[in-house]
């Protein structure tokens, strides 16, 4: 986290980018599958919002999921326990309220902007890339298998969108190796027997993958919000953690509301924060504020 205070009344132009899911490169268990399976890509959110001077704002930077098996910082899923499953990408957003963690709900809640994280990647056999950051709604994680006879014993991690955190990959045949669900700020994590990826975390996190016999799941991707943006669902001021009530309105409650708001999903090209575009935002997030003009 890092703190940034406005020197000045005026206008800023935020941009974020979430932070990818962990790639996999081979599978331990079978090591004749090499192929590289890729972390979902980090979406990207902008927009110019009017800041009073000394107004303080708090940036949480999302971590990529590459090379890791637990949650990354801002809300990556973790991965299995073993073998090749990677954790998703953390969020960056930005913040009216400092938390004493980064997942702490009051903190969470004053988010004004957020670009989402992607999904991890697994390798369990031919293994699957996660899925990539939203937009308005994250990108499903998808699964292979080397036991065609019970791949439809495993259905897939599903992405976030504007109201909840995507749903786990669920097994149908062992209960005990479902994907965790994902939350408010939170990817979901892997099953927790020994494969699959973890959701990209976001304004609410994707789910987690699963594993069903043979059949496993990549992490699917988080959600982005911009306060004002249309289709954006923001919450209540006096929501919790355990009632989170949305407003079905764009618009933040604490009145800080963004024009010229862009919002691109992880599957698309963006601006790169070293210049020219890239397709997806690859590796650790990142935020870039300028000062824009004083209002008229």
């Amino acid at each position: 986290m890092q703190t940034f205070t406005a020197p000045i009344t005026g206008n800023y132009k935020l941009e974020v980018w979430g932070a990818s899911g962990g790639n996999s490169y081979n599978d331990n268990e079978h090591p004749e599958y090499t192929n590289t399976v890729y972390g979902g890509k980090g979406g990207y959110c902008s927009g110019i919002v009017t800041f009073p001077s000394n107004l303080n704002i708090y940036v949480y930077i999302g971590l990529s999921g590459e090379g890791s098996l637990e949650q990354t910082f801002n809300g990556g899923g973790s991965a299995g326990a073993s073998y090749n499953g990677q954790s998703g990408g953390g969020a960056t957003d930005v913040r009216l309220t400092e938390g004493n963690t980064w997942r702490e709900f009051s903190s969470l809640k004053s988010r004004i902007i957020v670009a989402a994280g992607g999904g991890g990647a697994h390798h369990y056999f031919y293994g699957n890339n996660g899925g990539y950051a939203g937009g308005l709604f994250g990108q499903d994680g998808f699964k292979s298998g080397h036991n065609v006879v019970n791949e439809q014993l495993y259905t897939i991690a599903t992405g976030a969108i504007q109201t909840s955190g995507g749903k786990g990959g669920v097994d149908n045949q062992q209960g005990n190796r479902h994907g965790g669900n994902g939350f408010f700020g939170v990817g979901g994590i892997a099953n927790n027997y020994d494969h699959g990826g973890g959701g990209g975390s976001g304004y609410y996190g994707g789910g987690g993958g699963g594993n069903a016999d043979d059949n496993v799941g990549s992490g699917a991707g988080g959600s982005s919000f911009i306060s004002g943006y249309t289709g954006c669902n923001a919450i209540a001021e006096s929501s919790t953690e355990d009632n989170i009530i949305h407003t079905g309105q764009p618009n933040h409650y604490s009145g800080y509301i963004f024009t010229n708001s862009v919002m691109i999903d992880g599957g698309s090209v963006m601006p790169s924060p070293t210049g020219g575009t890239e397709t997806g935002h690859e590796g650790n997030g990142y935020c870039i504020i300028t000062w824009q003009q004083l209002p008229q």
